[in-house]
């Protein structure tokens, strides 16, 4: 089989929710482009078997694979897969407990996403971020973050509208 069958493969395991093996197969696609040195769509590989691992529920692993994946995009000036990268590892990290290596992990993450113009990539970790200060009490530091995620969002759901115009006025309120 040709690594675009297998990634297509890969990518149809995935949507069937089959994470594991989705993720064993993009481990299997990273592990033919390393050998090709490819190591740019290697790491993209990695960080797709990671998503799988922690859709999986195995936050470990994913982690491991992930891990540092970013310093190859930042090689490149590739801001979109740095992001994309530091937020997989941010995410596995959350769910390992390390929560405020996650934070740091997606503050980086949002900064990066924001250079590359991903909004709504953006917008996913701007909301996790807020979520992680609740939970360490800063409620102010929180607020930025949801009110920026957003405004990062093309379109929002009921909800996210009533919480905007909430965040709106809260903030305009804290200016004065």
């Amino acid at each position: 089989m040709s690594i675009n069958a297998d990634i297509s493969r890969a990518n149809d395991l995935f949507k069937q929710k089959k994470y594991v093996e989705a993720a064993s197969l993009f481990e299997k696609i990273a592990g033919a482009y390393q050998e090709l040195n490819e190591v740019c769509k290697s790491a993209e590989m990695k960080n797709n078997a990671s998503v799988a691992y922690l859709m999986a529920g195995d936050p470990q692993k994913s982690y491991d694979l992930s891990k540092d994946t970013h310093v190859i995009f930042e090689e490149t000036k590739d801001w979109k897969n740095f992001g994309l990268a530091l937020g997989n590892q941010a995410s596995a990290l959350e769910n390992l407990g390390k929560k405020d290596l996650a934070l740091e992990y997606y503050q980086i993450a949002a900064e990066k996403l924001n250079l590359a113009g991903e909004k709504e990539s953006r917008a996913y970790v701007l909301k996790r971020i807020s979520a992680l200060q609740i939970q360490k009490g800063d409620q102010l530091d929180a607020l930025g973050s949801m009110t920026a995620a957003l405004h990062n969002l093309p379109e929002l759901s009921t909800r996210e509208k009533i919480l905007k115009k909430l965040t709106d006025l809260v903030m305009k309120i804290g200016t004065r």
